[in-house]
């Protein structure tokens, strides 16, 4: 639908004339290790829920199909940079950045 400044409302962000605002909406992250192939994988969604566990909160994660971002495999040698490299894409893809990782 567009109005007349050229607006387009697409998947509750607002995009003005090439220019694309990103949500304010929190991605949560948790990495997740593969033992079979001994890789990593980050998940990234919106929909976490939290859950008290005793004196814990646990979050909550939808299956990995349900996530809104799903990462390659990444290796462990090194995995800082890969997951650093995965955050920045993740980023640009949600159009966000308040990405905030729990365990």
């Amino acid at each position: 639908m567009v109005d007349n400044l050229d607006r387009v409302r697409y998947n509750n962000s607002l995009h003005t004339k090439g220019h694309t605002m990103f949500t304010n909406c929190i991605a949560y992250a948790k990495l997740v290790y593969n033992k079979r192939l001994k890789a990593y994988k980050v998940q990234f969604a919106f929909n976490v829920h939290k859950k008290m566990v005793g004196d814990e909160i646990k979050y909550i994660f939808p299956v990995q199909a349900k996530c809104n971002y799903v990462s390659g495999d990444l290796l462990a040698d090194n995995l800082q940079n890969e997951v650093q490299r995965t955050v920045a894409s993740a980023q640009q893809s949600l159009r966000t950045t308040n990405i905030v990782f729990v365990d």
